[in-house]
């Protein structure tokens, strides 16, 4: 039987995400835990469809939430301004959570099975329309140099997110729209001249 959900105001929230971080305080994580699981659930089958993981949104929801509270530590709760900003790491670690199970699916598969190769692609639009193959992504992350660029890989190339929707969810990293299309076209501009990334455009 599923655990009630706990309805929590977005200052509640944010105050539990809070006691959780700075506190290290174990009863706030179960309570995010519980109010919060369904909706990272609710992320991992909607992204495992996309990427075809064959793996129980229940366990990647539980594996991603592993993940953040590794990754959120003391010292890096500033960089979380709002409930809103909270919810989008979540997110993102349940999306990477899902990416990195398809990269090593991807990865088994090419092991048993010959590659197919794309011809007549440019590398942007290889990078756009391919992005969510497992080495492809292995490599273009690779060339993300900043936390920034990184988010927008994730934001925009593989949730398809709009400009103003990255900068709500992302204001510590993205102070306006202007460095959401600066910072894409830095880091396009760079995969293009990746030479990697040429040789699988013409291969």
């Amino acid at each position: 039987m599923n655990a009630p959900t706990i309805e929590l105001t977005e200052h509640e929230g944010y105050d539990m995400f809070r006691r959780a971080i700075v506190g290290r305080d174990g009863q706030a994580w179960a309570v995010i835990y519980t109010r919060y699981r369904g909706l990272m659930m609710a992320w991992a089958r909607r992204f495992s469809t996309r990427l075809s993981v064959d793996e129980l949104a229940d366990d990647l929801a539980d594996q991603a939430f592993a993940r953040a509270w590794s990754a959120l530590t003391p010292e890096r709760f500033s960089q979380f301004p709002t409930l809103a900003s909270l919810l989008a790491y979540l997110r993102t670690c349940v999306s990477s959570t899902v990416i990195d199970i398809a990269r090593a699916q991807v990865a088994h598969e090419r092991r048993i099975q010959p590659v197919e190769q794309e011809q007549g692609t440019s590398a942007e639009q290889h990078v756009i329309d391919e992005l969510e193959r497992g080495e492809l992504w292995q490599l273009v992350n690779a060339v993300a140099r900043t936390a920034e660029e990184r988010t927008l890989l994730l934001e925009s190339f593989v949730h398809d997110q709009p400009p103003r929707v990255i900068q709500a969810c992302h204001p510590e990293l993205f102070p306006n729209i202007d460095a959401i299309y600066r910072t894409k076209r830095n880091l396009l501009e760079r995969l293009q001249r990746n030479p990697q990334l040429q040789q699988l455009a013409v291969g």
